[in-house]
C-alpha cells in the first residue's frame, strides 16, 4: 500500500493464541482510535456491502480438528482435504509415519469447508496402499482404516491354468483323405435309385447321385447301427433330404462340398462322425442353422459354413481349420463341447447348461459372448476377439491363459457362489474399452497378467473380499483403466476391492463420485457412509499411471504395461496470513505483508516464508514475541511481487515450533509496524465479530492462495469474500473463486 495514499492510521488488537502469543505492544491514543473507527466504517461498507460481519467470523478459513487415528497398515500417513485419488497430486494437511495397528492424535489446520478429510497410507515407493475418507466435521474426530476377520483368496502365480473338464483330442489323421478309398461303389450302385432302409454298408455320394440320401441304418438289438458315407465333388442338397442314421461316419474328401437345406441341418443324427478334410466344405443355405446334437462330431480340417452352428448334447465341433458363422455360434446343453485349433468367426457366442468352449488359436465373435451358465467352461488359450463379453453365471473354468480383446464391454455379474471367478494366467493380457464389475464376483490374476481397460472401469461389486485379485507372492498383476468409477449401489458398502500382489494403475482419477455409500443426495450434503467405495488389501497398490514405476513387457498374449518415472513430487501445504499495515482506511487488498506457513515436518516444525511486500512502512513478522528474519523490505524489493511477480516466495524466512495438539492456524504470526512518527504498532488477529487487518487463508490443493493486486479491494479479487465476512458458514470457500484479473497469479 503506497502511503502517499495514507489516511490515517488503524488500530488492530492483538488477541492471544494457544501458541506464540503476546500482548500488544501499540500505544493508544485518540488518533489511533478515529482513523480505527474510519476503516471499520469503510470496511462494512465497501468490503461488507454495509452489513455487520458474522459474530463468530475471525477472519480464518482454516479450523484446527484434533485427528485421532488407528492404521491397518504400516507406511507413510498423509492426511488431504481432497481425495488424492483423482488423479491430480494434491498437498497434505499432515505427514507422520505409522505402524499396523498404531493409533495416533494430532491436529490439523483443515479448510472451514473441508467436513470430510482422507487418510492416506503410503508405501516405501510412495504407492498408495490405503485411503479413507472420514467425517472430519467436529473439532475433534476418531478415525481408523477398515479390516476384516475374513481373509482373502489369493491367486497363485500360475504357468498354464488348467479347467477341470478334460477337452477332447481330434480325429486321427487317418480320417482325413484325400480321395475315396478304392473299391467304394456309389451310393447310387449300393443303394438303388431313391431306395430307403439301407442298412449298414459304405458307399459314397458324387454330383451325379440328384436324389435324396436317406439312410435308415439298422437296429443291432441296443442301438442303430449306422454306416459309412464319403462325400466326393460338390454336393448341393439345398432342396432335397439329405439323412444319415446314428452312428454312420461322413467323410468330406479333399475337395468335396456338402451343402444342406434347412431340415436336413437340423436332423443330423446322434452318434454321427463328419470328417472334413483340408479342402473340403461342410455348408448350409444361407441363413440355416447347422444343429449337432445327442454325441455327433464335427471334426473339421477343411471349410464349415453356417447361418447358425448349435451344438448340443454331448456334441463336439472340432476345429483346425475355418469356420465361418453368420449367426450365433452356441453350446447349448450338457458336455457339448466346442475346441478350436483354426480359426472361428462368428456374430454370437453362447454357452450355456455345461456346455465347453477352448480356444487355442483365433476366435473372433463380432457381437457378444455369453456365459450364462453355472457351469461353463471357457478356455482361451490363443486370440479371442468379441464385441461383448458378458460373464452373468458363476463357473468355475472360465480362463484366460492368453490374450482376450473386447471391443467394447467386459461385463462380470455373478451370483455368491464359490464357483464366480474369472481366472488369468501369469503374462496373460485382457483389453477392453469398457469394464463392468457387478455383485460378489472374482478376477483372480498370474503374475505380471495385464487387465487394460481403455476407457472407464465401473465398479459395484458390493460385497467385502470379493474383488480383483493377483498373485499370493511374486511379480505383480496389473489392473489399468483410464479412469475407475463407481456405479449405483445401494448402501451395500463395498464396490471394489484389491487383493494380493497387484498394481491397479489409472490415467485420470480412482472413484471421482466421492468417497461414500450414500445417496446422491447425502453426498451432496457431506454425508460419509459406513463403509468405504473400495479396499486395499496387502499387497496391492493404487497409483496413478504416471507415478507407477513398473513395466510388463508386450507379448503375443499380453498387452504389456508401462508406467512413468514412479517420481511424484507432491506440492507442500501452507497457510496464508495476510496484512494490511495501518496505510489507508479504504484500501483492503491485503497485500501489504503476506506470509506462508507450512504444515509441520515429522519434528514439529514450519517454514515461514515472505510471499509478498506492498507496504513501504518498515515491518517485521513475529510468531508471539519471537522476530522472524529480518525487516521484509531486505528481501525484496518494494512492491515488485504484488504487480509483477519475481518469484514465490521472495524469501525463506525462518522456522516456528508448532506444538502438539495445536496446527499452523493456530499459530499467533504478526507484523510489527513502524508507523512515520515512530509509533510502534503491532497486527495480529482481531477478536470474533471485528473488523480484520489480519485474514488468514488456506492453500488449495496445490498449497497455492493468490492475493489482491494493488489497491484492489479483496471483495473486488473475490466476489464472495463479502458473503463469507457476513455469514461465515456460506461461501467458506470463498478463496477459490478468483476474479483472474484482480489477482497476483503465480
Amino acid at each position: 500500500m503506497n502511503d502517499s495514499l495514507m489516511k490515517g492510521i488503524s488500530l488492530l488488537a492483538v488477541i492471544a493464541f494457544t501458541s506464540c502469543s503476546h500482548d500488544a505492544w501499540f500505544q493508544t491514543n485518540d488518533k489511533v482510535k478515529q482513523e480505527a473507527d474510519q476503516y471499520s466504517s469503510n470496511f462494512k461498507t465497501i468490503v461488507l456491502g454495509g452489513q455487520d460481519a458474522d459474530a463468530r467470523q475471525t477472519w480464518n478459513t482454516a479450523v484446527s480438528t484434533q485427528i485421532t487415528l488407528t492404521s491397518a497398515k504400516t507406511g507413510t500417513l498423509k492426511i488431504y482435504a481432497a481425495d488424492p485419488a483423482q488423479g491430480t497430486v494434491v498437498a497434505a494437511l499432515y505427514t507422520s509415519s505409522i505402524n499396523k495397528g498404531e493409533t495416533k492424535t494430532f491436529t490439523v489446520a483443515r479448510p472451514q469447508n473441508a467436513t470430510t478429510l482422507f487418510a492416506t497410507i503410503l508405501d516405501e515407493k510412495n504407492y498408495m496402499i490405503d485411503n479413507m475418507a472420514f467425517d472430519a466435521s467436529e473439532s475433534k474426530v476418531t478415525a481408523a482404516f477398515y479390516t476384516s476377520a475374513a481373509s482373502a483368496r489369493l491367486a497363485a502365480p500360475r504357468r498354464v491354468i488348467n479347467p477341470i473338464f478334460n477337452f477332447p483330442e481330434d480325429a486321427d489323421a487317418s480320417k482325413f483323405l484325400d480321395n475315396v478309398p478304392a473299391g467304394v461303389k456309389s451310393f447310387e450302385e449300393v443303394a438303388g435309385q431313391g431306395q430307403t432302409g439301407y442298412g449298414t454298408g459304405t458307399s459314397y455320394v458324387d454330383p451325379s447321385w440328384t436324389k435324396e440320401v436317406n439312410i435308415w441304418g439298422s437296429w443291432d438289438g441296443s442301438k442303430s447301427t449306422g454306416g459309412t458315407l464319403y462325400i466326393k465333388g460338390n454336393c448341393d442338397f439345398t432342396n432335397r433330404k439329405f439323412y444319415v442314421a446314428q452312428n454312420t461316419e461322413v467323410f468330406l474328401v479333399r475337395g468335396a462340398t456338402l451343402t444342406l437345406g434347412a431340415e436336413s441341418a437340423s436332423d443330423l443324427q446322434g452318434g454321427c462322425n463328419f470328417y472334413i478334410a483340408e479342402g473340403a466344405t461342410l455348408k448350409t443355405a444361407s441363413g440355416v442353422e447347422l444343429v449337432g446334437n445327442n454325441g455327433l462330431h464335427f471334426y473339421n480340417h477343411g471349410t464349415m459354413e453356417a447361418g447358425k452352428l448349435q451344438i448340443n448334447n454331448a456334441s463336439v465341433l472340432y476345429n483346425s481349420s475355418t469356420i465361418t458363422v453368420n449367426g450365433e455360434l452356441s453350446t447349448e446343453n450338457s458336455n457339448s463341447v466346442i475346441v478350436n485349433d483354426g480359426t472361428i468367426t462368428a456374430t454370437r457366442l453362447h454357452t450355456a447348461g455345461s456346455s465347453h468352449v477352448q480356444n487355442n488359436a483365433t476366435m473372433t465373435i463380432s457381437g457378444n459372448t455369453d456365459i450364462d451358465s453355472n457351469n461353463n467352461t471357457w478356455v482361451n488359450n490363443g486370440q479371442y476377439t468379441t464385441g461383448n463379453f458378458y460373464y452373468t453365471a458363476g463357473s468355475n473354468d472360465v480362463i484366460n491363459n492368453c490374450r482376450l480383446t473386447v471391443k467394447d464391454l467386459f461385463r462380470i455379474a455373478l451370483g455368491d457362489t464359490d464357483k464366480n471367478g474369472f481366472k488369468m494366467d501369469s503374462n496373460s493380457g485382457v483389453v477392453t474399452k469398457y469394464f463392468e464389475a457387478d455383485g460378489p464376483s472374482y478376477i483372480f490374476m498370474g503374475a505380471k497378467s495385464v487387465f487394460e481397460v481403455t476407457e472407464t472401469a465401473t465398479m459395484k461389486i458390493t460385497k467385502d473380499l470379493y474383488g480383483i485379485y493377483g498373485p499370493e507372492t511374486g511379480d505383480k498383476a496389473v489392473f489399468h483403466a483410464k479412469k475407475i468409477v463407481s456405479g449405483a449401489v445401494e448402501n451395500q458398502g463395498f464396490v471394489a476391492n484389491y487383493f494380493g500382489q497387484l498394481v491397479v494403475a489409472y490415467d485420470e482419477s480412482h472413484f471421482p463420485q466421492g468417497y461414500s455409500d450414500k445417496d446422491a443426495q447425502q453426498q451432496a450434503a457431506g454425508e460419509i457412509g459406513a463403509q468405504p467405495y473400495y479396499r486395499i488389501g496387502d499387497g496391492a497398490v493404487v497409483e496413478k499411471t504416471e507415478f507407477i514405476k513398473y513395466q510388463v513387457e508386450h507379448s503375443e498374449c499380453n498387452p504389456g504395461f508401462n508406467g512413468g518415472s514412479g517420481n511424484k513430487v507432491e506440492p507442500k501445504q501452507y497457510v496464508y496470513f495476510a496484512f494490511e499495515d495501518l496505510g489507508t482506511s479504504d484500501d483492503f487488498d491485503f497485500n501489504d505483508v503476506v506470509v506462508r506457513v507450512s504444515v509441520p515436518d515429522a519434528n514439529n516444525m514450519s517454514t515461514v516464508e515472505l510471499c509478498a511486500i506492498g507496504g513501504t512502512l518498515q515491518q517485521k513478522v513475529f510468531c508471539g514475541d519471537t522476530q522472524i528474519g529480518e525487516e521484509v523490505h531486505s528481501y525484496g524489493e518494494f512492491g515488485a511481487n504484488t504487480k509483477t511477480v519475481v518469484g514465490v516466495p521472495i524469501a525463506v524466512m525462518g522456522t516456528v515450533n508448532v506444538p502438539a495438539g495445536t496446527s499452523v492456524a493456530d499459530l499467533n504470526i504478526s507484523i510489527q509496524v513502524v508507523r512515520k512518527d515512530g509509533q510502534i504498532v503491532t497486527i495480529g488477529g482481531p477478536q470474533p465479530g471485528e473488523t480484520p487487518f489480519r485474514v488468514v487463508v488456506t492453500g488449495d490443493e496445490q498449497g497455492k492462495w493468490f492475493w489482491a493486486k494493488e489497491r484492489t479491494n479483496i471483495s473486488d479479487a473475490y466476489n464472495l469474500f463479502g458473503k463469507w465476512g457476513v455469514d461465515m458458514d456460506s461461501n467458506p470457500d470463498w478463496y477459490k473463486h478468483p476474479v483472474n484479473s484482480k489477482i497476483v497469479k503465480w
